[in-house]
């Protein structure tokens, strides 16, 4: 393995996979690229943050930025000396295969579920989306 990509957004499952996938790269000696896909809120969380500043899309790039930077701390501690980071918007499903195809990735590490709508189903459906599409091996770590 030589380029592992973790999706992240922020939530405990994703920080397992980012423990994880900073652990395959070590061992690998791989290079590790930390996503996150914005605007992935919840509608309730979406009033929130419009509420916060007024200027939503702002708004939802802070986020982004903040997820990215707290998984690059947490990567650097795992001893990740330079992960790459990538935010893309849309679908997270869609994004996380586009990254992958284009990085040309060895792995995709993920979480199970997320902050996402449906964190109550035991597979979440990007991960689900994920695991059928990918063109390369996919870690689902719960």
């Amino acid at each position: 393995m030589k380029r592992i990509l973790v999706a992240t957004d922020g939530s405990d499952g994703a920080n397992r996979a980012l423990d994880e996938a900073a652990g395959l790269a070590k061992t690998n000696g791989a290079a590790l690229i930390l996503l996150t896909i914005g605007g992935t809120a919840t509608g309730a969380e979406l009033r929130q943050l419009a509420d916060s500043d007024g200027d939503l899309s702002k708004t939802l790039e802070r986020r982004a930025d903040r997820i990215l930077a707290q998984a690059v701390r947490r990567a650097r501690k795992l001893g990740i000396a330079s992960p790459a980071t990538r935010c893309e918007w849309g679908d997270p499903a869609e994004a996380i295969l586009d990254v992958a195809s284009r990085e040309k990735v060895d792995a995709i590490v993920l979480g199970r579920r997320g902050k996402g709508p449906l964190t109550r189903l035991l597979m979440g459906s990007v991960s689900q989306e994920v695991t059928s599409l990918a063109p390369c091996i996919v870690v689902v770590v719960p």
